[in-house]
């Protein structure tokens, strides 16, 4: 009986390991053949020319220096940095810095900017809580916008620069919350 089993040839460990080598690599040539798919966005870190702040965004910034009327006459000059990973979305940080800013009460700077940048938009208020980035008063509102659009905006008092950081999902089921959360989460206030 023991002449009729044959003896079974022992299978190679290298042919194991190189069977798991061939899966390894044609996972990974998967994944960089579809890179865009698994990894949409070319995160940058936008920093203020002076070094007091930073915020990551999804896709190569522009930047864009404006001037705006103030109330009481005479102009300021508005920056505005804007991202647009996708066809669908675009996040713009805009920052101001004038004494008009800081002699106004927090509440009353945040009311206000949100107010202005809801008109832009032509927004109405779905959420909105009261906040502080690192120790700076702020407000998070969630808006319903034009064309069935929804926005996001973190609104921040440093002294006298206002800050907003918008996000504008032109088509609801292309909103990110995760990115929308990472980019409003990463703005820094840079302590001199």
């Amino acid at each position: 009986m023991s002449d009729q089993i044959a003896a079974s040839p022992k299978k190679s460990p290298l042919t194991l390991g190189f069977i798991a080598l061939v899966v390894f690599c044609a996972i990974i040539a998967h994944f960089v053949a579809n890179y865009e798919h698994f990894l949409p966005h070319h995160w940058q870190t936008y920093t203020s020319p002076d070094g007091s702040f930073s915020v990551r965004l999804p896709d190569k910034p522009s930047i864009q220096s404006t001037q705006i009327p103030l109330e009481g006459g005479g102009t300021t000059a508005v920056n505005v940095i804007t991202a647009a990973p996708t066809d669908h979305t675009t996040y713009m940080f805009t920052y101001v810095e004038h004494e008009n800013v800081g002699q106004k009460s927090p509440d009353q700077t945040l009311d206000s900017a949100r107010d202005g940048g809801l008109r832009k938009i032509q927004g109405t208020v779905l959420t909105q809580r009261r906040i502080t980035v690192q120790g700076y008063p702020g407000l998070d509102v969630q808006a319903r916008a034009r064309g069935n659009s929804l926005a996001d905006l973190r609104i921040v008092v440093v002294g006298n620069r206002l800050v907003m950081i918008m996000a504008l999902a032109t088509v609801e089921h292309d909103r990110e919350p995760k990115t929308v959360q990472r980019v409003l989460d990463s703005f820094k206030i840079n302590q001199q």
